[in-house]
């Protein structure tokens, strides 16, 4: 890996529903496979171990159980940078969490989901995070959101101003919007010149709730790569701290901002 690049890996899977370790097998391939392929960084989809589900409050685990075990397990094993999600057990709900384990196993970075998906109940049924994520990989910030925080501008604006180059999202967006995924993407990167990187599950076999649309696209707005299937398949792209600082310097957007204004408007 050198120093400025980094070579990420998307895994773009469905799910066996509650069947983790099951999922969490296939993940240790997945990962030989993008280590293999020179990615220093692999994620897979929002809730991969279970699949999503807006109401599922089983498998919780205290940061220190079965699917955390085995997220680590597999960073380990592979020697490669895993970002996995699981259902964080709390004293009151659990929350949807997205973390990244060390080629160690060590747990480096954690981001509880802070806008819950109403509309499908998920704010009834699990506790909103309050806090961003970042983490530092080969001289590159990167900031975690998960699925439906890529509707809401803001928190990308703060991590753009918390110095971070990439954002990554672990989703589960459904077909019926998959245009709105698309719009998002593009549009969060190229507000904040940053790289966002959207992981998707792929079409199911039991329903077609899920359709694909994994995706990497750079601080100009423009697609590094998109999934040409909707099934399982492997996204690699190189996120490059160079091309962040060029666009950055192009358009000064972030320095010709009017934060001194705007609350008054």
């Amino acid at each position: 890996m050198n120093e400025g690049t980094v070579r990420i890996c998307c895994v773009q899977v469905e799910s066996a529903p509650d069947v983790p370790e099951i999922n969490l097998a296939r993940a240790v391939d997945f990962a030989l496979e993008a280590k293999k392929q020179g990615a220093s960084l692999i994620s897979f989809p929002e809730q991969y171990p279970t699949g999503w589900d807006p109401q599922g409050t089983g498998y919780t685990d205290d940061g220190a159980g079965a699917i955390c075990r085995g997220w680590s397990a597999v960073a380990e094993e592979a020697g490669i940078h895993v970002m996995g999600s699981y259902r964080k057990e709390t004293e009151s709900m659990p929350q949807n969490v997205a973390a990244v384990f060390a080629p160690d196993g060590a747990l480096i970075a954690e981001y509880a989901k802070i806008h819950l998906f109403s509309p499908g109940g998920e704010d009834k049924s699990f506790l909103s995070g309050e806090r961003l994520s970042i983490f530092t990989l080969g001289g590159i910030r990167f900031g975690i959101a998960i699925c439906y925080d890529l509707r809401f501008a803001d928190l990308f604006g703060a991590y753009a101003r918390r110095g971070c180059d990439a954002v990554i999202v672990p989703a589960a967006w459904p077909c019926a919007r998959l245009k709105h995924w698309n719009l998002f993407l593009h549009a969060r990167a190229l507000e904040n010149q940053m790289y966002v990187v959207g992981i998707n599950p792929a079409k199911g076999v039991s329903d077609g709730a899920y359709c694909g649309g994994t995706a990497v696209v750079d601080p100009w707005g423009e697609t590094v790569v998109q999934a040409e299937t909707s099934g399982t398949v492997l996204v690699f792209a190189d996120i490059v701290i160079a091309t962040v600082r060029e666009a950055r310097a192009a358009f000064p957007v972030r320095s010709d901002r009017r934060d001194d204004l705007y609350s008054s408007l």
